[in-house]
């Protein structure tokens, strides 16, 4: 199937993938990040996030004319070798080179990625293997600034960036994750906010803090319909294409596995085959209870919550490290 790819302005251009492309086929960073199982690939207006339990380890910004500026935060570049550093008696460390100066091979990504790991609250990494073991996941830490407002790309992460990027606008909504959905030979985006099951926002007196933050995405999703089923015809674009440069380079070394077969109605979207619809009303995902918790604390919980909210659609599950197509 070819797939046109549209207009950057909602996602990435085709000299942008083509540089990719070309930096896929040998030794390389991006090489090594599409060899990876545990990280996501998300699609921005002219660059890409490379995430990590909800951390960018990466942004490729393209630089026009098919030039690839990528960024990430120092945060990330500790090495994570065991090595006893001496204070000295003027102030200065040794040994001092604790960080990654130079990008060395898998190695180093394995040290950022366990940088994020570690920096990475139980949310974000209670909800990584449900985002990286589906096939339905399109993006994620999607950021729209609130109703009446215009959606601005430059609130997609904060992890890594320039430093002439914009200051980051508090008036904006951030979802979890976003899926595709087939209902019953429909196409719809389907938005999902995810918490903690110790999260306090679930549980409260009178009507849960939740409940108002879902309140307020469908009023932002509902102000950014039209745009967003512009975007995500983009988006579904370049991931087509980022999974295909996925499979060449794990193919390309016998002892890789292929990567996960994407949803086919992405690969729809994404041809103009279909038309997807905006779900407006975002759904609650609740994980990280055992047995005894979901039979008494969180029964009570999705009780008080339904009975202020009874359209929510709200998914839970106690442990999140094997469960498979969980979307």
């Amino acid at each position: 199937m070819t797939i046109q790819q549209t207009s950057s302005s909602y996602g990435v251009s085709k000299a942008f993938l083509d540089a990719l492309d070309n930096l896929a086929q040998k030794p390389s960073w991006w090489r090594d990040v599409l060899l990876r199982d545990d990280v996501f690939i998300a699609v921005r207006a002219n660059s890409l996030n490379v995430y990590h339990r909800g951390a960018s380890i990466f942004r490729i910004d393209d630089g026009g004319n098919g030039r690839l500026i990528p960024w990430t935060h120092t945060k990330y570049l500790i090495r994570q070798q065991q090595v006893l550093a001496q204070l000295h008696h003027d102030g200065h460390f040794q040994p001092s080179d604790i960080g990654w100066s130079q990008y060395a091979g898998p190695s180093t990504l394995s040290d950022m990625i366990r940088s994020a790991t570690d920096l990475a609250g139980a949310e974000k990494s209670g909800l990584h293997p449900l985002i990286v073991g589906s096939s339905k996941v399109i993006d994620v830490e999607l950021s729209l600034l609130r109703a009446n407002s215009s959606i601005d790309e430059s609130l997609a992460d904060t992890d890594a960036h320039s430093a002439d990027a914009p200051p980051i606008d508090r008036s904006q909504d951030r979802l979890d994750v976003v899926t595709v959905e087939n209902r019953g030979g429909k196409p719809f985006i389907v938005f999902h906010e995810a918490k903690h099951f110790s999260n306090p926002a679930l549980r409260a007196k009178g009507e849960p803090a939740v409940l108002a933050q879902i309140v307020r995405y469908q009023a932002t999703l509902r102000q950014h319909d039209a745009t967003l089923r512009q975007r995500y015809v983009a988006v579904c674009q370049a991931l087509v294409r980022l999974h295909t440069m996925q499979t060449a380079a794990r193919t390309a070394l016998p002892s890789s596995r292929l990567p996960l077969e994407p949803d086919p109605l992405i690969a729809a979207i994404a041809s103009g085959q279909v038309k997807a619809e905006i779900d407006p009303d975002p759904r609650l995902i609740v994980f990280g209870f055992d047995g005894d918790q979901r039979d008494g604390r969180w029964e009570r919980d999705a009780k008080r919550l339904r009975e202020h909210q009874p359209a929510l659609k709200i998914k839970a599950i106690g442990s999140t490290r094997s469960a498979g197509e969980f979307f």
